[in-house]
């Protein structure tokens, strides 16, 4: 039986807790905001990833084919993951994958771009069951929890392969904080951000109307 959260209490909720009240969305400013790499053809998948090779100064390594290859397969396993247990909590998800936020600034999404540009979005705008939150970003975090990436083993938390709602963010937020992302410990951990996970295009809609 799906778990049933009051929506009045998951939105006043955040106000008692010591998290960020907005939410960041970072893309390329030539691309429209808030695209789904899921729904991509095969085609303009592989252009992005080609251009994520060019800009990007992370870690990624989007240009190695066995990690283009890892994401195609796994970002819609992840969605499908997420979603199922959204459901599970109550959530009311209107899209098979959703699209993606940090909580709180993370401004080491900049370097994913060749000309960044981001949206700020007010947490208070999102109806609590049209939004979930994993920690860290939900690849990582169901990478880890499941094993798939030896060298992370040693770094498995509680939180990870974990969906919470709103309210549920309380836990882990207040035993580990918000991720650090000058903290090298944090990084280590993979932990740059706690991600929002928005299952309603229409919700954002109007914030990109001034884009």
């Amino acid at each position: 039986m799906a778990m049933s959260l009051s929506s009045t209490s998951l939105q006043a909720s955040h106000k008692l807790m010591n998290i960020p009240k907005f939410l960041y969305h970072y893309y390329e400013s030539t691309r429209a905001p808030f695209l789904s790499m899921s729904e991509l053809l095969a085609s303009e998948f592989s252009k992005i990833m080609d251009e994520f090779s060019k800009n990007d100064t992370t870690e990624n390594g989007f240009d190695l084919d066995w990690k283009r290859d890892f994401y195609k397969m796994f970002r819609p396993y992840t969605e499908s993951f997420i979603r199922g247990k959204f459901i599970e909590k109550g959530g009311q998800p209107k899209l098979k994958a959703p699209r993606y936020l940090s909580l709180g600034p993370c401004p080491w999404f900049m370097n994913w771009y060749k000309n960044p540009a981001e949206i700020k979005i007010p947490l208070d705008d999102i109806p609590s069951d049209s939004i979930s939150f994993t920690y860290p970003d939900s690849m990582m975090s169901l990478l880890i929890a499941e094993d798939r990436f030896e060298p992370f083993a040693k770094f498995k938390q509680p939180y990870h392969g974990r969906v919470y709602r709103l309210e549920e963010l309380a836990n882990p937020i207040e035993q580990y904080g918000m991720p650090d992302q000058d903290d090298p410990i944090n990084q280590e951990y993979g932990n740059r951000l706690v991600e929002a996970q928005v299952w309603d295009l229409n919700l954002l809609s109007h914030h990109t109307e001034s884009v």
